[in-house]
């Protein structure tokens, strides 16, 4: 696994769990949406490939805790 990779993944990581932070606080239910599945995407993609994310619940159950 690339190096350059890693880091791009866990930079759109940080960035969707930004703005599902976001969304929440602005109780935007649009945003709020498209932020949970780039999120779980992510978190997909991370899983598929070996990348630990440092940002976040670690399972999509705790997304509504």
């Amino acid at each position: 696994m690339s190096t350059a990779f890693t880091a791009a993944v866990r930079e759109r990581a940080r960035q969707a769990w930004r703005a599902l932070q976001e969304a929440r606080e602005d109780d935007d239910a649009h945003a709020g949406l498209a932020a949970s599945n780039e999120w779980e995407d992510v978190q997909r993609l991370a899983r598929e490939h070996g990348v630990s994310l440092d940002v976040g619940p670690l399972s999509p159950e705790e997304l509504d805790s």
